[in-house]
């Protein structure tokens, strides 16, 4: 789990945003409805290349003015402390080696990676990765893949998933 440490309480959103500036003050409770929260999903077909991220084109459901996407990586745009999940589905027929990670800022979040080798034999695969953190400044979130991946699903099938939620 990475660690962030607030030094600010306040915060001004990036000019090029629709977000409203905030304060993130510690031990605040607010109400239920003023959590953020994000769910971007893709469909289908997936195509990574090394070292590259997922692309979760599509939004089930976001909360405005708290996060940026443009499909690639999501920023998240409010301070606060959130839980970050990526789930991958991998159909039975697909085979493919790799390490999936979590990245915040282009770094492993650590404890996120999950190293997957599959052939086309095996029974479809869950890979999922769960994670807490901490943001005091807008950063960046995506899913990365260590090797280039092709994951073909079924018409409307959700092969990958990033759920992003605050907490406090």
């Amino acid at each position: 789990m990475q660690e962030r440490h607030c030094n600010k309480n306040c915060y001004t959103a990036p000019s090029n945003t629709n977000a409203t500036p905030g304060c993130a003050q510690q031990n605040t409770k607010m109400p239920l409805d003023n959590y953020a929260y994000a769910l971007y999903y893709q469909l289908e077909n997936i195509t990574v290349a090394a070292n590259d991220s997922i692309d979760f084109p599509l939004t089930a459901a976001e909360s405005t003015g708290d996060f940026l996407s443009d499909g690639n990586q999501v920023q998240i745009l409010r301070p606060g402390v959130y839980y970050v999940s990526y789930v991958i589905n991998i159909p039975a027929e697909t085979t493919l080696t790799s390490t999936f990670a979590l990245q915040t800022n282009r770094q492993n979040v650590l404890g996120t990676e999950r190293a997957i080798a599959k052939t086309g034999v095996d029974t479809p695969t869950t890979v999922t990765a769960e994670t807490i953190l901490t943001v005091c400044t807008p950063i960046s979130v995506r899913v990365t893949s260590t090797a280039a991946v092709t994951i073909i699903g079924e018409e409307d099938e959700v092969l990958a998933s990033l759920f992003i939620k605050q907490l406090a």
